[in-house]
């Protein structure tokens, strides 16, 4: 991985993913590490989230997604798509 290189990866995350903070917990998360997208709950009680940024931030994000909160439990991170960006991605991380 060079140093620089930035991606956009999306994933899905199943588990006790709903009503315990977890949207808010990988809203911060992206926030300390500079990292932009959007993280929403999907019906059937997944989250989904996209994150673009620095290939090495967006490593340690998911390490640190794969975690959860607290009162979350984390059984399964899908990984649905990852692709190399051309240039710097926009540092704003959404709820929604």
């Amino acid at each position: 991985m060079q140093q620089n290189e930035f991606i956009r990866i999306r994933a899905i995350i199943r588990g006790r993913v709903q009503g315990v903070g977890f949207r808010r917990f990988v809203y911060r998360q992206a926030q300390s590490m500079a990292i932009g997208g959007w993280v929403r709950n999907n019906p059937e009680g997944s989250v989904e989230l996209e994150a673009v940024g620095e290939a090495s931030a967006i490593e340690i994000f998911m390490r640190e997604i794969k975690k959860g909160p607290f009162l979350s439990r984390v059984d399964e991170v899908e990984q649905i798509q990852k692709e190399p960006l051309a240039h710097h991605p926009k540092v704003l991380f959404i709820i929604r």
